[in-house]
């Protein structure tokens, strides 16, 4: 579907911008030279364009995942698409962090491996489970969706069989545990948005404008409440909005265009802020001029890009090379 690879492509953007201006603003200590990181409302745009990709993931997972898939092999395909890529990118990247900067892990704990090999290490520090760790590639993100993909089958069951009900035990559960914050904030709120995400397949064109038009209301009200859960209510107008208007846009190249930007996502997720950590090692960030921050970023995207095709490229001739050498065993 043209509108999710659309969706997909603006929260790449956000992200990429993000993580961007973080660094080299030194994580907002210095001023912004190209683009502000917070969005109407006081939302943070990383915040906003992750929302975007949970929203995504739940409707992409509710169009392809059968309704009578067993979840163990449910967990097993889950498994095959995140981790040989994730391990593949952490290797090279520890490696080359390791090699050019020997005591940068000086700190992690051995046992805190483990998290790496689970793809939860950047989720383990967020959460404040670890000081430090050996995570190198991808984000928090990632655990977050990761315990998303193990709740999935029991929110696409539930949805199938009683939506009302899931939606009247998951709200006040979520909101609970995120108000509380038992989940560091990391996981409960996103629920919503993936099963959000997942219910809007399901739903009528009327249905889809009334939601948005009360988390339009809600974004409004609520703005100085929780940024988290304005964030939510204001991802859910725009991620309708975006469906909305994709079907404007949907002609070939930007076809071409956001199918590949779609494909390359998870790469570039696992590749681009290593690469722009190390892309500023070399700047004085205090004096670093606009056209030279503009200069930056345009390099940063074709590194970024080129890095995810070569990854994506590794990836398949591993693959192939491995099946050739279970044939010949």
């Amino acid at each position: 579907m043209f509108y999710l690879d659309f969706i997909r492509a603006v929260a790449l953007a956000s992200i990429l911008v993000i993580h961007f201006n973080a660094t080299v603003t030194g994580y907002f200590t210095l001023p912004h030279k190209l683009f502000a990181s917070v969005l109407p409302f006081g939302i943070y745009l990383g915040d906003f364009g992750s929302s975007l990709f949970f929203l995504v993931s739940g409707a992409a997972l509710a169009l392809t995942v059968p309704e009578n898939q067993n979840p163990v092999t449910f967990y097993k395909k889950r498994a095959k698409a995140i981790y040989p890529l994730f391990w593949l990118a952490w290797v090279i990247f520890f490696s080359w962090r390791f090699l050019e900067n020997p005591g940068y892990y000086a700190a992690a704990k051995s046992p805190t491996l483990l998290l790496t090999v689970l793809g939860l290490d950047n989720f383990a520090v967020a959460a404040g489970w670890v000081g430090t760790d050996f995570a190198c590639v991808g984000e928090w993100f990632l655990g977050s969706i990761l315990f998303l993909y193990l709740l999935f089958p029991l929110l696409h069951r539930g949805l199938r069989k009683n939506p009302w009900v899931t939606w009247i035990v998951s709200i006040p559960v979520c909101l609970v545990i995120h108000l509380a914050g038992w989940d560091a904030h990391l996981v409960a709120i996103h629920i919503l948005e993936f099963l959000f995400g997942m219910q809007y397949l399901r739903m009528g064109s009327k249905s889809k404008v009334g939601i948005a038009a009360v988390c339009a209301v809600g974004t409004f009200f609520l703005a100085s409440f929780d940024s988290k859960i304005t964030c939510v209510l204001f991802s859910v107008v725009v991620f309708t909005v975006l469906a909305g208007v994709s079907r404007f846009l949907a002609f070939g190249w930007m076809r071409v265009l956001c199918a590949r930007l779609a494909k390359l996502s998870y790469a570039v997720f696992l590749v681009h802020h290593v690469l722009i950590q190390r892309m500023v090692v070399p700047f004085d960030l205090a004096s670093l001029s606009r056209r030279d921050t503009a200069f930056l970023f345009a390099i940063y995207l074709v590194l970024v890009f080129a890095a995810a095709e070569a990854l994506l490229w590794l990836h398949g001739w591993l693959q192939k090379e491995i099946a050739v050498l279970r044939t010949a065993c």
